[in-house]
Parts: C-alpha cells; sequence; structure tokens
C-alpha cells in the first residue's frame, strides 16, 4: 500500500478516523456480500495516491511544456470568443469541460471537504486547479493530433484513438485505458447523480427521484441530439455556473466581511490546522489535506483521460483550444472557492440544524465526545444490542455520532416513522436489524433493512445539507432554489458531456448502436445508483477514475516530448 502524500495523513486520520466520515453496513446483494467500507478504503488509498502521482507528473510537465497554465493562459481566454470553421465553438466545448468538472459532484464534494476541514482546503483547491492544467493541455494536444507519419486527424480525436494509432505497441494501453474511461464514465456519473440527490434530499424532500431521473433523462437527451445540441448543452452549462456563483455570491453577501477574511484564514489553517468554531471541533493539518485529496480531487481528476475526446470537439484551431484547456480547471477553482467563501463566512458548517442522516453515517458510542479526536476512540465505541421503542433507545447513556459532532437528543426512524426495532452494534457501526414478531419475539432483518433506519435530530450539517443550509441561512429559501436549479442544469450537462467523451473513447470505427450506448451510460448509471439505492457504483467509478488519471498521467508523460516538439 502507497504512503499518503502528507506526512501525518496516515497518523492523524488512518483508517480509523475515516471510516467515521464514512461508515458503512454490510448489504447483501444478490448472491453475494459487498463490504462498502472496503470498497470506500480502496477508494481513499487510490486517490492518495493518485495526488502523487499527479502532483509529480504535472510538475515534470510544467518543466518539460515551460509552464503553459501560465504562459499561455491570456492567450486560452482571447481564444474563447473564436469562431470556429467546422464543428462547435472554442468557448462553447471549453464550457461543457468546465461543467463536467464542476457538476453536482464538485458543488457538493466542496461543501463535504469544507464539513471535515474548514477553511483550509482552499489552497489545495488552487493547487490541484494550477497543477492538473498542463495534464489537460497535454492530453488535447494529443487528440486533437494524429500519430507521427500520419495526417487523418479526425481518426484521432482522444486519448485512446491517438494511442491506437501509435503503432501496435501502444495498442494494449488504448485498449486498458478505454475499458478505464468507460468505467468511470458509467460510475463516477453516479457520484454526480449521488450529490444530486444529497441536495434534493435536503430542500425537497420526497422528489429526489424525480428530479434525478429526470435530470439524467435530459443528459441523455442532449447526447442523441447529436452535434446539434452541443451549442444548447454549452449555453445551458454556462447559465448553471452562472447560477451556482451567484447564489454563492448572495449568501457571501450576508457576510461580507467573515467571506472575505476565509481567504486570509485559509492558508494559515492548511498547515497548521483549523480551529474550533462554535460546534465545529477543527481540524489537523493532515485532516484538511485527507478530506482535499479525497472530496475536491475527484471531480477534476475524473475526466483525466477523457478531457481529451471533449475538447476535440472544438472547431477551433488546435493550439487555441490546447491553450484553452488549462483555462477549465481554474473555472472549477473559482466555482469552487466561491463556494467555500460561503460555507465558511456565514458561518453555517459551524452550526447545528434539525436534520437526519442514515443509521450507515453514524456511530453509536457509550461515551459522548467533545472532539473529533475522541470520537475516533475505539474504547468509546458500543458493542451490543440497542433497543429501539417509539424511535428513542432504551439503553441508558448511549450516544450518536456523526463524522462531524454528536447528535442532539437523538430519534430513530424507519421509513419515516418512528422505529420500534433493535440494532446490533459492532465497535460502533450498525450491522443487523431485527424487528419484533408475532409474540414480540426478535428476528434478524435482511441486512438491506439497514438502509431504511435514520437518526433525527440537531447536528452539524455536511454535504447537500450544508449547501442547502449555507444558502437559506446566508441568503433565503428562493437563493437555495435558485441554486438547486443551477445544479440541475450542471448535473445534466455534466451527464450528457460524458456521453460525448464516451463515444469518441473507443478507437476505430464504431457502428451508431454502440455510439448511442456509450452515450448514454453515463446517464443510465446516475440513474440507476439513485434509483435502486446501489453505492457501489459510484464507489467503483470513483476507484476506476482514480486509476485512469494514474493511466493518463504516465501516459502523458511518456509522450510529454513529443507534445513539447510539436507545440513550439
Amino acid at each position: 500500500m502507497p504512503e499518503p502524500p502528507f506526512p501525518c495523513i496516515g497518523d492523524c486520520l488512518g483508517a480509523r478516523a475515516y471510516t467515521l466520515s464514512h461508515p458503512s453496513p454490510i448489504l447483501d446483494s444478490a448472491s453475494e456480500t459487498m463490504d462498502l467500507q472496503a470498497l470506500e478504503s480502496v477508494r481513499d488509498q487510490v486517490w492518495l495516491f493518485a495526488a502523487c502521482v499527479l502532483g509529480l507528473v504535472a510538475l515534470l510537465l510544467t518543466i518539460r511544456l515551460k509552464a503553459p497554465q501560465w504562459r499561455l493562459l491570456g492567450r486560452g481566454f482571447r481564444a474563447l470568443r473564436a469562431p470556429a470553421k467546422e464543428g462547435s465553438a472554442p468557448g462553447i466545448v471549453t464550457t461543457l469541460a468546465a461543467v463536467s468538472n464542476v457538476g453536482a459532484a464538485g458543488v457538493v464534494g466542496a461543501a463535504t471537504a469544507v464539513s471535515l476541514g474548514g477553511a483550509g482546503v482552499l489552497p489545495y483547491l488552487w493547487i490541484f486547479g494550477i497543477a492538473l492544467a498542463p495534464l489537460a493541455y497535454a492530453e488535447t494536444w494529443l487528440a486533437r493530433t494524429d500519430a507521427p507519419g500520419q495526417s487523418e486527424v479526425e481518426k484521432s480525436g482522444s486519448l485512446p484513438r491517438r494511442l491506437a494509432r501509435m503503432g501496435e505497441r501502444w495498442r494494449l494501453p488504448a485498449f486498458v485505458l478505454t475499458a478505464l474511461i468507460v468505467t468511470t464514465g458509467f460510475g463516477f456519473a453516479a457520484v454526480h447523480g449521488e450529490a444530486l440527490a444529497d441536495v434534493t434530499a435536503a430542500l425537497l424532500p420526497g422528489s429526489t427521484l424525480a428530479l434525478v431521473g429526470g435530470t439524467a433523462a435530459v443528459g441523455a437527451i442532449i447526447v442523441l441530439a447529436g452535434e446539434r445540441a452541443r451549442s444548447l448543452a454549452g449555453w445551458l452549462g454556462a447559465a448553471g455556473l452562472l447560477v451556482v456563483i451567484a447564489a454563492a455570491i448572495w449568501a457571501i453577501a450576508s457576510d461580507f466581511g467573515g467571506s472575505v477574511a476565509v481567504l486570509g484564514q485559509a492558508f494559515g489553517s492548511a498547515f497548521e490546522g483549523a480551529p474550533r468554531f462554535e460546534e465545529f471541533t477543527g481540524a489537523f493539518a493532515g485532516e484538511i489535506a485527507f478530506a482535499a485529496v479525497a472530496y475536491l480531487l475527484p471531480p477534476l481528476g475524473s475526466t483525466l483521460g477523457s478531457a481529451g475526446g471533449v475538447h476535440s470537439l472544438s472547431g477551433g484551431r488546435t493550439r487555441d483550444q490546447a491553450a484553452l484547456s488549462v483555462v477549465a480547471p481554474l473555472i472549477y477553482a473559482v466555482v469552487a472557492t466561491l463556494l467555500v467563501m460561503a460555507f465558511v463566512g456565514t458561518g453555517v458548517f459551524g452550526q447545528r440544524f434539525e436534520d437526519r442522516r442514515g443509521i450507515a453515517e453514524t456511530r453509536i458510542q457509550s461515551l459522548s465526545a467533545a472532539s473529533r479526536e475522541q470520537r475516533v476512540e475505539e474504547e468509546r465505541s458500543y458493542d451490543g444490542l440497542v433497543r429501539i421503542m417509539e424511535g428513542a433507545t432504551r439503553n441508558p447513556g448511549l450516544s450518536v455520532a456523526t463524522a462531524r459532532g454528536m447528535v442532539s437528543s437523538p430519534l430513530f426512524e424507519e421509513n419515516g416513522e418512528p422505529a420500534d426495532i433493535a440494532l446490533r452494534v459492532d465497535h460502533g457501526r450498525v450491522f443487523e436489524v431485527l424487528k419484533p414478531g408475532r409474540f414480540g419475539a426478535l428476528s434478524p432483518q435482511d441486512a438491506s433493512e439497514i438502509r431504511n433506519i435514520e437518526v433525527v435530530g440537531e447536528m452539524l450539517p455536511t454535504g447537500g445539507s450544508l449547501v442547502t443550509h449555507t444558502l437559506t441561512e446566508g441568503a433565503s429559501e428562493l437563493a437555495a432554489r435558485f441554486a438547486l436549479a443551477g445544479l440541475l442544469a450542471l448535473a445534466a450537462v455534466a451527464f450528457a458531456v460524458w456521453g460525448f467523451a464516451l463515444s469518441r473513447s473507443v478507437p476505430g470505427e464504431i457502428k451508431p448502436p454502440l455510439q448511442i450506448a456509450l452515450g448514454i451510460l453515463p446517464a443510465a448509471g446516475a440513474a440507476l445508483a439513485v434509483a435502486l439505492s446501489l453505492p457501489w457504483i459510484a464507489l467503483v467509478g470513483s476507484i476506476a477514475a482514480g486509476i485512469t488519471a494514474i493511466v493518463s498521467a504516465l501516459l502523458l508523460l511518456l509522450l510529454s516530448k513529443e507534445v513539447a516538439e510539436r507545440h513550439r
């Protein structure tokens, strides 16, 4: 197992600390048992390793390509308005690339990172945005040019297609990368879908399936409409970005001084640790770095390997579009920065609100805890049976913890009603539900019943809950609904962009039925994950995205000499 990229992550967090952030039940699936917690651990390790690889490769490319993220930034902004001789306009394509970075996962990911690490995650956001730009530049250049000695550029169009045209020894890397990109497109779209569901559940309970399903359908329709719909998708994505930005600024304006002060506090917190703020118990420097890598890097890094296919849709000049590719990561950084300022500047991330969490997202403790360090101490965890009647626990002295703090006066609900159940708990985590039978005897239930149990009480917000409460408290309920509309637009376009990317990632000529299937695969992944409550789809997608980013970065490094020679 690789060493973490930050010195104190292993000690400050380790396996113990992060299992509180994302505990999961053991769920039965058709004929086998899948341990979601194990998948989450794999995902975290993959992205920690990816952070190391991407950082090193980005540094080498920055040197070899003479810092394109700085040198070509002006040219990139000037090219935003460049006309297209054929294909889509450069500005439209760049917007599509930026939306695929942000989507719903970028917004909710920023909220989750802040909830765990505070303002200290902000410097990492910009480090990622600036450092990964040379990777996007190299990939775009390769996707829009043909292999040496060949001149049929139209047969290229993505990194896998480019590799397939470079000779026999590159066929296997092209095949592997294609398989990884397709898996990522299906699974990481589910990450966007779950993030969107998180916000809709907090703002409009009961509408999650309809809104996520409708958004996925819109994304699929955009793909099926083909080239004619790309401009519409670009404008829709731009509108979504502007709406989210406007909502964030609206919240920032409620405490402008405090929000601006976040920018100064962030750098100190990133390297010294975040101090306690109201109910927020603070965070170590390693915890902050981990939160940034786990929740800010994946939305940006997930497109590595597929971004070239998106940028190849542009009808502008290759040099201009390559320069524009360094702009897309910065758009993500700007949007997420405004969101972080709103989350922290309004102080909402440190306040308690009446909320609910799935029992899998909590931990049962025999001793209450006043800090994050205490919440992960094994001796405080409860082992045994918890009897719940009329929603209240009959075990005296037990308390409930989330990843961020203790739940005040917790009540347990099953399918929205006060629960009459018993829970078997191991090291604080529920692994079995029991219900009274005909004569009152408790009998074990299917492990999937864990999904139906929720804890209700006052708790610190995270994810979609933090997004909703920040906008509602910092601005107004209208601002929150306004932002939701923008988020729906971003998610729909993100699904469509992934569809465009997948349809261009398969080397060689592909028949229309396969092209259509690949195009709607991301939307299908998001809809299935949310409609059927299959969290493993998003986890597998995130793992695939991390592996794809690592493989793509190494391939770009191998081809960087060619890029350096041809881009002069």
